[in-house]
Order: C-alpha cells, then structure tokens, then sequence
C-alpha cells in the first residue's frame, strides 16, 4: 500500500533459490540479488539490517525459521516494517509473512505467486473471510493513515460486520468508495458526521483538514488523508533544515492542512541545490519538484503581489506561490505567501 516503486531485495539462501530469484528480475526491474555465498557467516543478518532500511520488500527463497530469525531484530511496527514474503525452494507456496496490509505484502506476495504459479498463503483475517480492511479504503483513495492504532478496532467490527460509517464530503471520492465497497453491508456512506453516531461502531474520516473530533467517536475513528496539497518553498541561501521545518509546520498549522495531505513540495530550479530543502524533503519522503524561472511566470498574477527583491535575483517576481499554483495545476491559492525567518511558505489544492 505504501507509494511508490517497488524496492525488491531478494535474499536465496541456495543456488537452487538464487536460480528462482534470477528469474523474477524481469518483472521486478532493479530488485537487488544476493548471492547465496554472501550471506553465509554472518552474512544474511548484515544484510538484512541494511535491506529493512533501503528496502519496501524483502523476499526470502528459504525456510520459513531462516527468514523469522533473519527479521526478528529489526521488526519496529507494521507502520514502518517493510513488506516480507517467503517463498520454499520447491516454489510451491509463497507467504505473506509481514506488513501484508500497510506494506503491501499481500498484494506483492498475489504477484510473486502468480509468476512461479505457487499458491500464494495470506493469513490476515480480512483476507481469510474474503472482506475488504480499512487498508483497502485507504489505498482505493491513495490516501495516508494518521493514526495506524485505529485499524486495528475498525478491522475487528468489519470482521463482525457491525456498522462502519465513511465519512468523505468529496462527493466524487464517495461515490468511487460506495461503487468498491458499497456492497458490502458493514459499511455507510456519508458527506459529513451522522447525526446518530451510537448505531455505528466505527467510522473512517477522510479528509484534508484538521477536523475535530466528537470525543465520542475518537477512539473508534480511523483518519485518512488524501495527498491534495502542493507547497511551494522559497528560501535564503544556506538556510538550515530546521528551518524550513519549522516554516512549514507553522503555516499549515495556521492554514488547518495536516502535513500527511502534502503530495509534493515545489520551488525554483536555483534551489536544486540548497541542502536544507533537499534533506527537509527527504525526511519528510516528499518529491520536491523544482522549475525555471520562465516556468514560473507562466503564473501572471501573484496573490501577494511581486517582490522586486526576489525578481532582481530569481527573474520571477515570487517563488512559492507560482510554484505552488504551477505544480498544482490550481487556479487559486489556498495558503498565500507566508514568511517564516529566512523561509516563505505558500499551498495550493489539487483540483
């Protein structure tokens, strides 16, 4: 379910798995191979340490003990843990084993299995009894968990097939939900909290503002946010990455945007190389898209208006705000320019 491609690493314990494994390359593209001699001694644990952190699946062709031992000490949570699959030598069954919602493993180990033609084992209990999880609303609408405690009692009343409601005011992004899931009789739609919220035993908001929450219905509400926003940065030279931090949480706090519903950030192409907004992206696993200043006065009409300081250096009257807007494809914007210390800030919605 996580976004993005696939990072494959393939551990064969064998020459016989290693075989196995060189065969998948052609439907993985640039899943790492180990070679079975490299993870003798030691070997397959360092290894392991290192795919858990540059990986989004890790696939053992192995016994099932060798992959539980291998994994053991760098489980975290199903939040972080990449997806891990097995698969015997004999390709005769491949398993799930881990992250099979959140990280994909199920999906994933449906795909490996068809490729060998093995029967695929998946044991989540939502899967077993052939019903949908809130983990599949959530990847439906490509939209972010806020708070992963939550799956846990929403999948349990679905297993009971007591009442869910889902709550969307997108009309659009409803009606694609009723048309998936709608057939299933656990679940009810609505554009906004019903107003008897007693008859439900557990609901799943989606949404892109910071809603407060009946405290009623807290602890049973799963929260999803959908990536519409883009933010555009602009910054000083040599600008540190707390700062840029700092700058964005304080403007979409005051702007009522949860950072999960950031799809991407944008700025000028003279940035591509300032380190702070660089490695703020990549602790935030942001795309930060970067365009010419000729890019960015495709934008004629700044909502703050033009800075003669940030034209006489960039040639464009402002930064994030056309970024913003051009990256977006928004004719509005939703958050004007905000200047925090030596950062502006500026969102627009998706439309």
């Amino acid at each position: 379910m996580r976004n993005g491609p696939i990072r494959l690493t393939i551990f064969p314990v064998t020459e016989r798995g290693f075989q196995l494994a060189q065969k998948l390359t052609d439907k993985f593209n640039g899943a790492k191979i180990h070679e079975p001699v490299h993870l003798k001694n030691g070997g397959l644990k360092k290894l392991v340490k290192v795919a858990f952190r540059q990986s989004s699946a890790i696939f053992f062709i192995s016994a099932s003990g060798i992959a539980i031992r291998a994994v053991a000490p760098f489980l975290k949570g199903k939040a972080v843990d990449p997806a891990v699959i097995l698969m015997d030598e004999g390709a005769r069954f491949v398993v799930s084993l881990l992250s099979g919602h959140l990280g994909g493993a199920n999906k994933l180990t449906k795909e490996i299995a068809q490729f060998y033609k093995a029967a695929p084992v998946i044991t989540t209990a939502t899967d077993v009894m052939g019903l949908p999880c809130a983990e599949d609303i959530a990847e439906s609408i490509v939209s972010k968990i806020e708070n992963i405690g939550k799956i846990k009692p929403v999948n349990s009343a679905i297993l009971k097939n007591e009442r869910i409601a889902v709550i969307d005011k997108d009309s659009g992004r409803l009606d694609r939900l009723k048309r998936e899931f709608g057939e299933n009789t656990s679940f009810s739609f609505h554009k906004s909290l019903p107003k008897k919220t007693d008859v439900f035993s557990g609901f799943i908001l989606v949404s892109s503002s910071l809603d407060k929450l009946p405290p009623e219905i807290e602890n049973k509400t799963l929260v999803l946010r959908p990536p519409e926003f883009v933010v555009g940065l602009g910054c000083n030279r040599g600008v540190r990455v707390k700062e840029v931090a700092e700058a964005f949480s304080i403007a979409l706090d005051e702007a009522g945007i949860p950072p999960l519903c950031v799809r991407n950030l944008a700025s000028i192409d003279i940035k591509s190389n300032e380190q702070g907004l660089l490695k703020f992206a990549k602790k935030k696993g942001l795309e930060i898209r970067f365009f010419s200043s000729t890019e960015l006065r495709k934008i004629k009409k700044l909502p703050s208006g033009v800075s003669e300081l940030v034209l006489e250096k960039t040639g464009v009257g402002g930064v994030c705000e056309p970024a913003a807007l051009l990256c977006s494809g928004a004719k509005k914007i939703w958050l004007k320019k905000r200047r925090i210390g030596r950062v502006t800030v500026a969102a627009a919605k998706v439309p």
